[in-house]
C-alpha cells in the first residue's frame, strides 16, 4: 500500500545510557526470555527489533510486517494488509504456529489461531519480535508445530515523551497515532499510553475497516525488580471478505477484479443488490500483570498473570434460506405459507481466558538454566441470533438458533539447559510437559449435537549443538519433537461424522542443520536445512459424510523440507542495507 508518512512531536531522550538504563534493558528482556533463543541456541530464529518493525509498518497487520523474514508468505484479504491477514511458515498454517505476548499465550485455545485484525495497530506498541521457525524452543500455550512467535511489548522511556503521526495511504486508508509517556521518575514509577484509529474503504468490494486501538502500561522500576500492569485493547470492524471468487466472477461487469460477493442478494424484481452491514466485529481486551526480579547475581525470576475477554460475531445476508436451517417452522402470513424466506443472521462468540505462568533463569559459569510452568484456562461460549427475517409471523426478535460452549484447561512445564564446554562447543537440551483437557457441549450452527471429552498428554524433548568455530562463523545442528492437540473445528467434524474417522493429535519430529556468518563490517549470511517428519498430520480428504461434512483424516507418514538462505548486507557505512532472503 502505497503511504505517505506525516510525523509531528517530540522526544526527550538522555543523551548517554546509564547504568540504571542499562539494568532497566535487562530487566525487560528476562520477561521473555523463558521462551526465546538466545545468540548460541541452536534453533532457526529471527530478531525484529522496534526500528525494523517501524520500517515495515504503515497501519498494515502483523503478518504484513514480517512478510520479507525467511520462509514466510503473508496475504491479504482486502488488499491492503489492514483488514484479515494471515501468513504460513514452512508452508505451515497459522494454527501451527505459536504466539506470546510478553510471555504469556496469545492464540485462541479452541482455532490455535491469532487473528490478527483482532489486534488493530498492535505492532505501534511492539519494542521487538522474534520468530523460530520449526519446534524451536518450549514455550506457552498452544503447541508450536511450524513456528513460534514472541511479541514484547514497548517498556518504559527514560525521559519524557510525546508523539503523534498520521499515514494517508491508498483507496481512503488512514492512520492517526498519539503516544505520550512519562518517563521513569524519580520514584521508579512510568506511565505509558498509545492511541490509534485506522480506517479506510480496502481494495476489494466492502474491504472497508474501521479500527481502534489502545494500550497503556503502568511500570515500577527499581535496581533488581520490575512490576508492569498493562492493558491492550482492540476494536475492529471490518467487511466480509473470505468468500472465494472464481475467475469467470472477476470479470464482472460492475467490479471487476474487485468483486466480492458477500452480502449479494436479489429483490423480487431481480435487480441485484448488496447488503451494507456484511460486516465482522469483534473486542478484545487483554491485561497482564508481569513480574521480574534479580533474586541474585545467577538467579532471575520472571511471572506473570493474564487475562483475555473477547466479544465479537459476523453478519450475513442469507438469501432465500429454509426456515429449517434455522429449526423454524414454515411461516404463514395471510394466505401464503413461506418455507424460505431471507435472514440476517449474526454468529457470535464470548470467551475469558486466564494464564498464570513463572519462570526462572540460572547462569552459572558453562551453565545456563531455564525454568518455566504455565496454567491456561478458557470458557468459550458460541451462539448465534437472527436479529432480522423476510417473513415471520411469530419468531420473537433476536431469536437464538443455536448455543454451545467450550471449556479448555492446559498444565505446561518445561526445563531448558545450556552447557558450555569451550569457546567453540556449546551443547542444548530442552524437555516440556503439556496436560490438556477440553470438553464442548450444546447445539453447533446446523443443529447437530456437539458433545465431547478429551484429555491429551504430551512429552516433547528436543537437543543440539552449537560449534562456534571463530569469531565470525557458526554452525548448529538439532533434533526437537513436538505434539499438537486437534482443533475444535477438527473434532466437531470427527463427531459429525460419525466417528467413523476418529480424530489423533500429530506428532513431529524437526530436523535442523545450520551455518551462521556475522562478519565485522555488519555483513550478515545464513542457510538453514530442515526436515520435518510428521505422523497423523491432519489433511482433508475430500471426502464427505453422508450429509455432506468434510471429512479431515490423520495421514500416517507426510513430511515438509527446504532450505532457507538469507543474506544481510550493508553498503556506505551501513546508510544502506540490502537484505534477502530464499526458501527451496
Amino acid at each position: 500500500m502505497p503511504a505517505i508518512m506525516l510525523a509531528l512531536g517530540y522526544q526527550l531522550q538522555a543523551s548517554e545510557v546509564s547504568s540504571d538504563s542499562l539494568d532497566h534493558i535487562q530487566l525487560e528482556e528476562v520477561i521473555v526470555s523463558g521462551t526465546r533463543a538466545g545468540v548460541e541456541t541452536p534453533v532457526s530464529y529471527t530478531n525484529i527489533s522496534a526500528s525494523e518493525i517501524q520500517k515495515q509498518n504503515a497501519a498494515r497487520n502483523i503478518p504484513a510486517i514480517l512478510q520479507n523474514t525467511p520462509s514466510l508468505v503473508a496475504f491479504t484479504e482486502d488488499g491492503l494488509g489492514v483488514g484479515n491477514t494471515y501468513f504460513r511458515i514452512r508452508g505451515t498454517d497459522a494454527t501451527r504456529i505459536n504466539v506470546t505476548l510478553n510471555g504469556m499465550p496469545l492464540n485462541n485455545p479452541e482455532t490455535q489461531e491469532v487473528f490478527w485484525v483482532n489486534l488493530p495497530d498492535l505492532s505501534n506498541s511492539l519494542q521487538n519480535i522474534q520468530i523460530q521457525r520449526g519446534v524451536g524452543t518450549s514455550t506457552n500455550g498452544a503447541g508450536a508445530f511450524g513456528a513460534s512467535i514472541s511479541l514484547q511489548t514497548t517498556g518504559a522511556q527514560s525521559e519524557a515523551y510525546g508523539e503523534a503521526s498520521t499515514a494517508v495511504g491508498s483507496y481512503g486508508t488512514f492512520l492517526s497515532n498519539i503516544a505520550a509517556g512519562t518517563g521513569i521518575l524519580d520514584n521508579g514509577l512510568s506511565f505509558d499510553a498509545r492511541f490509534s484509529r485506522v480506517f479506510g474503504e480496502g481494495y476489494v468490494r466492502n474491504g472497508k475497516v474501521n479500527h481502534t486501538n489502545f494500550y497503556a502500561a503502568l511500570s515500577h522500576y527499581t535496581d533488581r525488580q520490575l512490576i508492569r500492569l498493562s492493558y491492550l485493547k482492540g476494536v475492529q470492524h471490518t467487511g466480509i471478505t473470505w468468500e472465494g471468487v472464481s475467475e469467470e466472477q472477476m470479470q464482472d461487469e460492475e467490479y471487476g477484479r474487485q468483486y466480492n460477493p458477500a452480502g449479494e442478494y436479489y429483490d423480487d424484481a431481480g435487480n441485484r443488490l448488496y447488503y451494507d452491514n456484511e460486516t465482522d466485529n469483534y473486542y478484545s481486551d487483554i491485561v497482564q500483570l508481569t513480574l521480574s526480579r534479580e533474586l541474585n547475581r545467577r538467579l532471575v525470576l520472571n511471572a506473570g498473570l493474564s487475562y483475555n475477554y473477547g466479544y465479537g460475531y459476523y453478519e450475513n445476508y442469507r438469501y432465500n434460506r429454509r426456515y429449517s436451517d434455522f429449526g423454524l417452522e414454515p411461516q404463514t402470513i395471510g394466505d401464503s405459507t413461506h418455507t424460505r424466506t431471507d435472514f440476517v443472521r449474526q454468529k457470535m462468540m464470548e470467551n475469558d481466558f486466564y494464564v498464570a505462568n513463572v519462570g526462572l533463569n540460572y547462569i552459572d559459569g558453562p551453565w545456563k538454566l531455564t525454568f518455566g510452568g504455565m496454567y491456561s484456562y478458557y470458557d468459550g461460549d458460541h451462539f448465534g441470533k437472527l436479529p432480522w427475517i423476510k417473513h415471520s409471523a411469530n419468531i420473537p426478535a433476536n431469536y437464538e438458533w443455536y448455543f454451545n460452549v467450550g471449556r479448555k484447561s492446559e498444565l505446561n512445564f518445561f526445563t531448558k539447559a545450556e552447557y558450555q564446554l569451550n569457546q567453540k562447543l556449546s551443547l542444548f537440551g530442552d524437555l516440556q510437559y503439556r496436560h490438556i483437557d477440553y470438553r464442548f457441549s450444546g447445539m453447533d450452527d446446523d443443529l447437530m449435537d456437539l458433545t465431547g471429552d478429551f484429555t491429551y498428554d504430551f512429552f516433547n524433548p528436543k537437543a543440539g549443538i552449537s560449534f562456534r568455530m571463530n569469531d565470525f562463523n557458526r554452525f548448529f545442528a538439532s533434533v526437537a519433537v513436538g505434539q499438537r492437540e486437534p482443533l475444535r473445528a477438527d473434532l466437531k467434524d470427527g463427531i459429525k461424522g460419525g466417528g467413523v474417522n476418529p480424530i489423533q493429535p500429530e506428532r513431529m519430529i524437526d530436523y535442523e542443520l545450520g551455518y551462521h556468518y556475522e562478519g565485522a563490517g555488519g555483513t550478515r549470511l545464513s542457510a538453514n536445512f530442515y526436515y520435518m517428519d510428521y505422523h497423523n498430520q491432519m489433511v482433508q480428504t475430500g471426502k464427505l459424510t453422508d450429509i455432506g461434512y468434510k471429512l479431515m483424516e490423520n495421514v500416517k507418514d507426510s513430511y515438509r523440507a527446504g532450505l532457507e538462505l538469507e543474506a544481510s548486507v550493508p553498503l556506505w557505512e551501513d546508510k544502506i542495507r540490502i537484505d534477502a532472503n530464499a526458501t527451496f
